[in-house]
């Protein structure tokens, strides 16, 4: 039986309440990751000061640190459900290493040619296939199966999807960040701001608003992926309903 409009708002308002119980019950899970995708996005922050180029950095971002953050979803998902999590998980997209690179690959270029486009159509795209990686690590499904499962599971929710869409986005727009890159496209580098304001912002938007919001992605992939239970249908000899008459 299909959910009507109320029911999926307050499913809606669950992923996001429910998350910030996840994330403070697997902290102690979730912080060694979260230290140690800080830690792995330092090489590309240093090659692009080095070299003051694009390509070095973006390549260590694709090729390393894109698969780690892209397995972290499965400790998320696990956090989630309630079932064992642990920091090996952050690993779990280099066994399907290259159907990983092509997934992000091919996600980020229907993302990107969509807002080339219009900004609309770019959102939607990436509500549809957002949960690609997440059934790639998790299902361990090929390239196809895993943007048709993201496909299937957000139809008819994308515009719940798009409240935790938006917060993350806010929060990654308005949180002022310590190392940010400045300078031209040909010769980018590296700017700091060291004020107290921009440190605390920092440390709250990478260990807190960010990873409770990915919790609650991870919260609406669990209940997506789950069908809903369809009530029995009344034996034929039941009595009927009492209609109030």
């Amino acid at each position: 039986m299909a959910m009507d409009s109320f029911e999926k708002d307050r499913a809606a308002f669950d992923w996001i309440k429910g998350a910030w119980d996840d994330y403070l019950n697997g902290l102690p899970v979730l912080l060694p990751v979260l230290l140690a995708l800080t830690a792995a996005s330092a090489p590309a922050l240093w090659l692009l000061h080095r070299y003051h180029s694009y390509i070095p950095a973006g390549a260590y971002m694709l090729l390393v640190l894109l698969p780690l953050q892209m397995g972290s979803n499965l400790v998320y998902i696990n956090l989630a459900r309630g079932t064992k999590a642990g920091f090996t998980d952050m690993f779990s997209a280099f066994p399907v290493y290259h159907r990983a690179m092509i997934c992000a690959l091919w996600l980020g270029c229907l993302t990107a040619g969509g807002v080339i486009v219009f900004v609309v159509p770019g959102i939607i795209l990436y509500l549809t296939y957002g949960f690609t990686p997440y059934a790639l690590v998790d299902k361990r499904s090929g390239v196809k199966g895993s943007f048709a499962l993201s496909r299937e599971i957000t139809d008819g929710w994308r515009t719940r999807l798009f409240v935790i869409f938006s917060l993350t986005l806010a929060v990654n727009i308005f949180a002022p960040e310590v190392i940010t890159v400045g300078g031209t496209l040909k010769a980018p580098a590296l700017e700091f701001d060291f004020k107290a304001w921009t440190v605390v912002s920092s440390v709250l938007k990478a260990f807190v608003f960010v990873p409770w919001l990915d919790m609650a992605m991870a919260r609406a992939y669990n209940f997506l992926l789950c069908p809903r239970p369809i009530p029995e249908p009344l034996p034929d000899d039941s009595p009927a309903p009492y209609d109030g008459d």
